[in-house]
């Protein structure tokens, strides 16, 4: 690990435990080793850290493997899509899994959750990534499902996508709030009551035939 990948690493462990603003850049160059002044040759303020920390899990979303795989295209053209709307979500909630089982990723998330109310960067960061983005991908969801007879006529895509996703939300605020260090058991649970959550609600609006 280099420099700059370590005093990466040092920044998200002190923001996640202590709060962004309360910690300063002379705290980060103690607890990497180096000097204040070093810190500058590899980022020239630290907001930017935090702007790196965001364009890492950015890049996590637009890039990752399983997260763009062909299984979670949304298309009426996606056969499990359409003929189980339940794996599609368990295929999704694999990659989110996968994805936080790396501390560093799982760290960043909590920075989020918990900060988001202190400072404008974060804030903006969770309305956009952590809200916007995935409530228009389920919103999409319920529209192909809705079009393709699969749920009922009657039901606003919009609200489902909601519904759908505020229980996983509500989940990761709750861990966030109650642990420094999220145990790996307390994820397992998590991504089996989400998921729970999510075939009780398909179970709820499918047409029944």
């Amino acid at each position: 690990m280099n420099t700059k990948e370590r005093i990466f690493d040092v920044a998200l462990d002190l923001f996640s435990k202590k709060g962004y603003d309360s910690v300063s850049l002379r705290e980060i160059a103690e607890e990497v080793g180096i000097k204040k002044s070093s810190i500058y040759s590899h980022y020239p303020s630290k907001e930017a850290i935090l702007i790196d920390i965001f364009q890492y899990l950015s890049g996590l979303f637009e890039y990752d493997e399983l997260l763009n795989s062909k299984e979670l295209v949304l298309s009426s053209d996606n056969e499990i899509l359409l003929e189980n709307p339940e794996m599609f979500y368990h295929n999704g909630s694999e990659a989110i899994r996968k994805m936080f089982t790396q501390e560093r990723n799982l760290k960043i998330w909590k920075l989020i959750f918990i900060q988001m109310h202190y400072n404008e960067h974060i804030r903006l960061f969770f309305k956009d990534e952590i809200l916007k983005k995935p409530l228009m991908f389920w919103k999409e969801f319920f529209i192909i499902l809705k079009e393709n007879g699969i749920i009922r006529q009657d039901l606003d895509p919009e609200l489902l996508a909601k519904e759908y996703y505020s229980f996983p939300i509500y989940m990761i605020m709750e861990m966030c709030a109650e642990y420094e260090d999220i145990p790996q058991n307390l994820l397992d649970d998590f991504f089996k009551q989400t998921e729970d959550h999510a075939n009780f609600l398909l179970d709820c609006i499918k047409v029944r035939k």
